[in-house]
């Protein structure tokens, strides 16, 4: 009877342990979203954000560009990114507790001095306004058809949600 407990006591632990890794970077303290100043005039500059989720919060994928990881991205968070001009590929990972493997993958063009805005959505309506970078994917959950995708957000619609995100901590990898 004590090693059954013992075990059960162990798996809880652990479990408990696991849902840290799951789950990125804390958000707690860290500030909200300030727009930009002025952009680097010898680089673009990137944000990545995601806003509240209500499914998925718990997940908080990593961004790779041309396979090299710059950060994770939990529900509310956001990092920026500075990176000379040029075609970049950008993917999408989960925690390796989960899979570890690309949920999304998509090419991105940037020149110096602008600023881009990608921002990881959900959404229960089929997305029609042509921001999608890469596909959209769908799924049911509970009874509901989600749309998921990277876009590609227009700067004055992109400041009206980012400015609800906290920064990510540079220490989230």
């Amino acid at each position: 009877m004590k090693r059954c407990a013992l075990l059960w006591a162990c798996l809880f632990a652990s479990l408990t342990l696991l849902t840290g890794c799951i789950s990125g970077p804390d958000l707690k303290g860290q500030p909200f979203f300030t727009p930009p100043s002025e952009a680097s005039p010898d680089q673009a500059t990137v944000y990545f954000y995601r806003t509240a989720a209500s499914i998925g919060n718990g997940v908080a994928p990593t961004i790779h560009v041309d396979g090299k990881a710059i950060g994770s991205l939990p529900s509310g968070g956001y990092f920026k990114a500075n990176i000379p001009a040029g075609k970049y590929r950008v993917e999408s990972t989960s925690p390796p507790i989960i899979s570890g493997m690309v949920n999304k993958r998509f090419d991105i063009s940037v020149e110096n001095g602008k600023v881009y805005f990608i921002a990881d959505q959900i959404s229960t309506s089929a997305y029609e306004d042509g921001q999608s970078l890469g596909e959209v994917d769908d799924g049911r959950y509970g009874g509901t058809r989600f749309y998921f995708r990277y876009a590609l957000v227009p700067t004055e619609q992109a400041l009206r949600s980012i400015k609800w995100c906290q920064k990510v901590p540079a220490t989230a990898l």
